[in-house]
């Protein structure tokens, strides 16, 4: 489930860093949205742990997607499961 965790994650680039970052910029949020997914949590407290994780890691001034977004990235990577 990781590797396509960091396939939609890296396809999103949440905060426009590629092609300039290296390829493992988001490796600590992909573990994190990992183990999320792995406990079996429901599409809308992925969503809401995606948009937290983001904002604590880099910011709102970094990170200005919206939740209505990381629903969208939520349910890509639900349907991926």
């Amino acid at each position: 489930m990781k590797d396509k965790v960091a396939k939609i994650i890296n396809e999103w680039d949440p905060i426009d860093l590629f092609p300039f970052s290296p390829k493992d910029e988001y490796e600590v949020e992909i573990e994190l949205i990992s183990k999320l997914v792995d406990k079996r949590i429901d599409l809308e407290s992925l969503a809401n742990n995606i948009y937290d994780l983001f904002i604590k890691r880099f910011g709102d001034d970094v990170f200005t997607r919206s939740y209505d977004e990381c629903f969208i990235i939520a349910k890509k990577i639900f349907t991926e499961k």
